[in-house]
């Protein structure tokens, strides 16, 4: 028998197999509170409105329409109701807006998130299951934005730390963000930035590494929480850094059995 019939016998299988855990569930739910968190603060404050635009001018009333139904969408993935129609929704309008409104990477990876998340209450046939298979996307997705982030980031624009010397001088001089004296003085050596950058492509590829492995647990908690730490008080990448964090330590097996 080939490899290739043996991997469709054993397909069925594995789209019928059940997680047994909460995890799917959880990560769903945090995952959409977070961006109802961003969602609702993008509203009132219009962050992606001056983002595409940052000349004065009306609101557009499309964009704060798909901003609603994406709160809306949002909510009730939460508290789990219609999992499979509100993920589509979400899915599209994240799509919508990353297409026509603001093509910020963010939006692409939630809207792939809520696309396969849809999935996580069974879809529209197998309401109330939990299939294990969205749980193995899932993290085979975060495994991948690790290993493909840290390899673009193996160029000389990287390593040499200039690209962070000039994100956290603008954060600096230009926002006034509230860094301590001692990390201000670091960040404003590029052969610190330089050692920072080098250690961060690192550390992305060896996270990849470790989800696709699916063990040691211990290591890709600290590998993430290292990373997105960085990421949020230096960079000011924060609710993509809260998903992706989430992600990792909420979907990703514990134990010899992972």
């Amino acid at each position: 028998m080939s490899s290739a019939s043996t991997a469709l016998d054993r397909a069925p299988q594995w789209l019928d197999a059940q997680d047994t855990g909460n995890a799917l569930v959880t990560f769903r739910r945090v995952l959409a509170a977070i961006w109802v968190v961003y969602d609702v603060v993008d509203l009132a404050w219009g962050m992606t409105e001056r983002s595409r635009i940052w000349f004065p001018h009306d609101r557009s009333v499309e964009l704060l329409v798909l901003q609603a139904v994406l709160v809306v969408s949002g909510v009730m993935l939460v508290v789990g109701r219609f999992v499979w129609i509100f993920g589509m929704i979400a899915a599209l309008a994240r799509g919508v807006e990353a297409f026509e409104f603001f093509a910020l990477n963010d939006f692409f990876f939630a809207s792939v998130f809520y696309l396969i998340l849809a999935h996580s209450d069974g879809g529209p046939f197998q309401r109330g299951t939990r299939p294990t298979w969205v749980r193995h996307v899932l993290l085979a997705e975060l495994g991948w934005i690790y290993v493909a982030t840290g390899l673009l980031k193996l160029n000389p624009d990287w390593l040499d730390g200039g690209q962070l010397f000039v994100r956290s001088q603008y954060l600096w001089n230009g926002q006034n963000w509230p860094y301590p004296a001692i990390v201000e003085r670091a960040l404003s050596s590029v052969a610190v930035d330089a050692r920072l950058s080098q250690a961060g492509a690192a550390s992305e590829i060896a996270l990849g590494v470790v989800l696709f492995a699916r063990r040691p647990y211990w290591l890709a908690a600290a590998l993430v929480l290292g990373i997105h730490a960085f990421g949020a008080f230096v960079t000011n990448v924060w609710f993509f850094s809260a998903s992706m964090v989430a992600g990792v330590l909420i979907l990703l097996p514990r134990g010899r059995r992972a």
